[in-house]
């Protein structure tokens, strides 16, 4: 089996090593907080470890939340408020901040995924702070996604790139590689078309997508 026929698997297989590793790293702050609660010495250290782990419980949530909507059922359109509201969710922690101008009240299920993986690229890319700028335009005959990451050394990692291309995966980190991949191959889907490209001061991610009749 060569490598382009490997495509749809390493995907599938690239996509459940990712799940797993997001959802893992908020489950090991629930146990540590289950374990904080059962040491607990008296009221004070116990609404200590109760604080803990709602606060663990609720970022385990918001994650199952971001990935069902981004890699889950693609269902019908999504209201914009609800995808500001998962990307503010995903960047209240990160060191770049997140400004919002996306126009359309709804945007169809390509677009609304690829933009929420598009944002996950951006936080990665802007890894000393920075700022991401989500935008959605319609056009007469497109629909325009972009995500402007705009930071010192802001770089996208070159697996990402190469998900983006469409190429299979190589070498790197696979949970990077399969967020390009995956968009790539709902741009593909689509009649669409995504691109990664250097920009003064940052890095531009855009999605083009034909207009629906």
């Amino acid at each position: 089996m060569d490598a382009a026929e490997r495509g749809p698997e390493q995907l599938i297989e690239r996509l459940a090593d990712r799940l797993c590793h997001d959802v893992s790293s908020s489950a090991q702050a629930i146990a540590s907080g289950l374990d904080l609660l059962r040491e607990a010495a008296g009221p004070a250290e116990r609404d200590e470890a109760v604080a803990f782990l709602a606060e663990a419980v609720t970022a385990q949530q918001l994650k199952v939340r971001y990935a069902r909507r981004a890699y889950g059922p693609a269902g019908q359109g999504i209201q914009t408020s609800e995808l500001k509201e998962l990307a503010e969710s995903l960047y209240v922690d990160l060191r770049p901040t997140l400004s919002w101008d996306v126009a359309p009240a709804v945007l169809e299920p390509t677009a609304a995924r690829a933009l929420l993986i598009l944002l996950q690229i951006a936080a990665d890319a802007l890894a000393v702070g920075g700022v991401a700028r989500a935008s959605a335009r319609v056009g007469p005959d497109r629909l325009l996604v972009t995500v402007d990451a705009d930071g010192p050394r802001a770089t996208v990692r070159d697996e990402v790139r190469s998900g983006l291309a469409g190429a299979p995966f190589e070498g790197g980190l696979g949970g990077r590689w399969v967020q390009g991949a995956f968009v790539a191959m709902l741009a593909a889907s689509a009649g669409g078309t995504v691109s990664v490209d250097a920009r003064d001061g940052g890095v531009r991610l855009a999605l083009s997508l034909p207009q629906r009749a």
